[in-house]
């Protein structure tokens, strides 16, 4: 296993962030850099809880959903971070401040909508009333989640459990946004394959071997597709060790570092040329591997 590679599935494995290649691994010919409100959206969420596990709701002042209520969220700005697009939006729809803990789950159809949903905690601000109702919304209330309350969709009840079942035993490390451009949605990609003999880890090979990247374009489907012809067959489970975004000019992608895992006498076959399975012989770093994988605290990834 080259230091390269070595180095950088510590960093990843640390929670820390890799500048993009200059050229990938997978990519189309000529792909459109990702711009917000032309050709890519996200969307940043809070659930923010207090003492007594009540969840911070907004009303909507949208005439198409008027009344009805939500979790605080809305779509990231150009020049925003996300935690920046976060803190922006919780305070223009409930009133409050917040400070983000850690992404609770990152929900994607495709590389041009993703949805970034933080757990975070109120630092200040006060709650929004019906006297200071505007077009972000109409008022801002703590809610139960047992008193009835017409809720604008019901996607958010499970959101709100995953913020719950969180705060009471977390499953997996605080991940925030690291601030790092690109200008394409990238998979950063550390797939390891474990065996009662050894632990390979997939590289893309060369004179200075390192973890494939693979630059995601599909309008639908799942950022994941693309995965499908790298190898034989997908990861038996994956999940995101971290994310990296910055925003501004040519920086509106987003590189979200991915962890798969395989089990089996031998790793699955590499259909894309210049990838191969190279073998970890550093007895420290498959520990730490393992660990990673017997604990699954990677952040979930829905599609």
């Amino acid at each position: 296993m080259s230091s390269i590679l070595e180095e950088e599935t510590i960093a990843l494995l640390d929670g820390g962030a890799l500048p993009i290649p200059d050229r990938c691994d997978v990519a189309p010919e000529s792909p459109q850099p990702l711009k917000l409100r032309h050709n890519v959206c996200y969307i940043v969420m809070g659930i923010l809880l207090n003492d007594q596990n009540e969840v911070l709701m907004m009303q909507e002042a949208k005439a198409d959903c008027r009344g009805s209520w939500y979790l605080p969220a809305g779509r990231l700005e150009r020049g925003e971070s996300l935690v920046e697009g976060l803190c922006r939006e919780v305070a223009e729809e409930t009133g409050l401040l917040c400070q983000p803990l850690t992404l609770l789950v990152v929900e994607e159809r495709g590389a041009h909508w993703v949805r970034f949903v933080f757990l975070a905690q109120e630092t200040g601000g006060v709650l929004k009333s019906p006297s200071s109702a505007d077009k972000e919304s109409l008022q801002a209330l703590w809610w139960d989640t047992v008193s009835p309350l017409p809720l604008r969709c019901r996607d958010i009840l499970r959101l709100i459990k995953l913020g719950l079942d969180y705060r009471r035993l977390p499953s997996h490390p605080s991940i925030l946004p690291l601030l790092c451009p690109s200008p394409f949605l990238v998979l950063r990609l550390l797939f390891v394959c474990v065996s009662d003999e050894e632990m390979q880890v997939l590289q893309s090979a060369g004179d200075s071997p390192h973890l494939p990247t693979v630059v995601c374009t599909r309008r639908g489907g799942s950022i994941l597709d693309p995965l499908l012809s790298l190898l034989q067959h997908p990861p038996m489970s994956c999940g995101i060790l971290g994310v990296q975004h910055q925003g501004g000019d040519s920086a509106d992608g987003v590189c979200f570092n991915i962890m798969g895992v395989f089990h089996g006498p031998e790793p699955p076959v590499v259909e894309k040329q210049g990838l191969s399975w190279d073998t970890i012989k550093d007895e420290g770093l498959k520990t730490r591997l393992l660990q990673v994988l017997k604990k699954n605290i990677l952040l979930p990834l829905y599609s």
